[in-house]
């Protein structure tokens, strides 16, 4: 078993963060997994995205080269230059508010699935932990599917282990609502 996830947005947005709690939350349920970081020189405000890779066995190739299984983007620049990871088999979800609508020529394969996460967060006022919020609902998907099998208090334990944990995990769970408003 191995599943490839792809986070893209802006320097500043906690993308690089997004990764490692995830990574955090496999190493807790005792799978492999590795984090790549991908940014320009321009760190604050320029693209950037990471590659997840979780896995049952060691891994080999920790990126994500046209074979994610998972991609979240926040943001056009880092969209932009993240979605070669996609094919037929990826599930993508976009940020309706910050993507326009060339996504849908760019990400012509897969299931594409357009969410408000970035109008979400401004709604709630955790517009610094965007992040957060587009990892509360990805673990939906996960818990759903099993794939991989990622259980809400092996995300908890990990986000209990973090600074700002009592807001860390409100803003998940703003995710996990957001998911079922727009994936029933």
């Amino acid at each position: 078993m191995k599943y490839k996830f792809r986070f893209s947005g802006r320097g500043g947005q906690g993308i690089k963060f997004l990764g490692s709690a995830l990574v955090r939350v496999a190493m807790e349920a005792n799978f492999f997994a590795t984090l790549c970081v991908d940014y320009t020189p321009s760190v604050r405000g320029g693209p950037i995205f990471c590659d997840v890779v979780i896995s049952d066995e060691q891994i080999a190739y920790p990126y994500c080269e046209g074979d994610a299984d998972y991609f979240v983007a926040i943001d056009q620049k880092g969209f932009k230059r993240a979605a070669e990871c996609v094919n037929d088999n990826t599930t993508s979800y976009i940020d309706s508010d910050s993507i326009d609508d060339s996504a849908e020529s760019i990400v012509s394969k897969g299931k594409m699935i357009r969410v408000p996460i970035t109008k979400r967060a401004n709604e709630k006022q955790v517009t610094g932990a965007v992040n957060i919020l587009s990892l509360g609902l990805l673990s939906e998907q996960l818990l759903e599917t099993k794939k991989p099998d990622l259980k809400k208090d092996q995300f908890i334990t990990v986000f209990n282990k973090m600074r700002n944990s009592e807001n860390n995990i409100k803003t998940f769970q703003l995710g996990k609502d957001l998911y079922h408003e727009v994936c029933p």
